[in-house]
């Protein structure tokens, strides 16, 4: 479910879902094909080693959202000029 509230005087999109990258990826999408505007997404790297989220990911499938969310978006869209952008920073 998306729905659009305002946060510290911003709008936002505010999602309910299980599935944290492909709902972005969704997201991003619907609202592409909806305005015609390419969007983008900006996210953090989360702290800890990179092998230690290798790891968990490997054990528990949770990990990285954001090169999750740039595969996910990657495979439904083909085209490059067409795709999303994901910051990362």
């Amino acid at each position: 479910m998306v729905r659009g509230i305002v946060r510290c005087g911003f709008r936002v999109l505010q999602v309910t879902s299980g599935n944290v990258p492909n709902t972005i990826a969704a997201v991003l999408l619907a609202v592409r094909d909806l305005t015609g505007v390419k969007p983008g997404v900006y996210f953090e790297w989360t702290e800890g080693s990179p092998v230690g989220n290798l790891l968990r990911f490997l054990v528990t499938g949770t990990g990285e959202v954001a090169p999750v969310t740039r595969e996910v978006l990657r495979r439904a869209e083909p085209v490059r000029a067409r795709r999303p952008d994901v910051h990362v920073s």
